[in-house]
């Protein structure tokens, strides 16, 4: 399934509708679904197909 790397509009606590908690500040992947399509759409998310998460120092590419 495709994926997005989806990041919560700062001051927002978005909740996964699978695992009932709060998408990470930092930005996590997840499901290409409506629900975070949606979540996107409304600017509660940034992020998408084209996001990609920054690499931690010292990680290779």
């Amino acid at each position: 399934m495709k994926t997005l790397f989806l990041k919560p509009k700062p001051g927002v606590l978005v909740k996964d509708p699978v695992t009932g908690k709060p998408l990470a500040t930092e930005g996590e992947e997840k499901p290409d679904t409506t629900y975070w399509r949606r979540r996107i759409t409304d600017g509660d998310v940034t992020g998408g197909a084209g996001l990609v998460p920054a690499r931690k120092k010292g990680e290779e590419t």
